[in-house]
């Protein structure tokens, strides 16, 4: 089964945490052992700033987002292709971004 994890954050707390580096590696770790067992499938970061593109009445129209007074914001993701769903949970439950800094993960299993 394959899952979608996408890792919330706060850029402003991101950008003054003094542990920034150390999760950056600790993640960068979490990777390398998720590849190794071949478990990792993607990992990627995102650029913003996002736009939203959504049909109301019309045409579909672009903006930046229904979100602009929401700090918190999908700043990278990983896939990850597992045995079970216990196995994606304890995956989520490891990454640094959430155990050693103030971040968030949404677990989301992908259709094929």
């Amino acid at each position: 089964m394959r899952y979608l994890a996408l890792i919330y954050g706060d850029e402003q707390l991101w950008n003054s945490d003094p542990d920034r580096r150390e999760v950056i590696a600790a993640v960068d770790e979490f990777n390398r052992r998720l590849t190794e067992s071949g478990e990792l499938v993607t990992a990627n970061g995102l650029l913003g700033p996002p736009v939203n593109v959504r049909r109301t009445d019309g045409p579909p129209v672009v903006s930046d987002g229904p979100y602009l007074e929401v700090k918190e914001h999908v700043g990278s993701y990983f896939v990850i292709d597992v045995e079970s769903y216990e196995r994606a949970l304890e995956i989520a439950r490891e990454y640094p971004g959430v155990t050693r800094s103030t971040g968030a993960l949404e677990l989301w299993r992908l259709m094929h």
